[in-house]
């Protein structure tokens, strides 16, 4: 994945996350972000964040980062 396509993924889905704030406490939210990931990205997207969150993750969100955390451990 490209620099500028990891860019673009963490600040989407950082996006995601501080639109739905409002949604509760961190878990509340990783699961509307989990959600909305697991709705409408593709699998390479997905992808793409699974080794993004294997890499550290750091830029991400702590909700974003919860979301992706779960999704991964769904796609096992």
């Amino acid at each position: 994945m490209s620099h500028s396509e990891q860019d673009r993924l963490i600040q989407m889905i950082n996006q995601i996350a501080l639109n739905n704030i409002s949604a509760g406490d961190e878990s509340a939210v990783a699961e509307v972000v989990a959600g909305h990931v697991k709705k409408f990205w593709s699998r390479r997207m997905k992808s793409q964040l699974f080794d993004y969150l294997g890499q550290g993750g750091e830029e991400l969100h702590p909700a974003a980062r919860l979301a992706g955390e779960r999704l991964q451990g769904d796609a096992r």
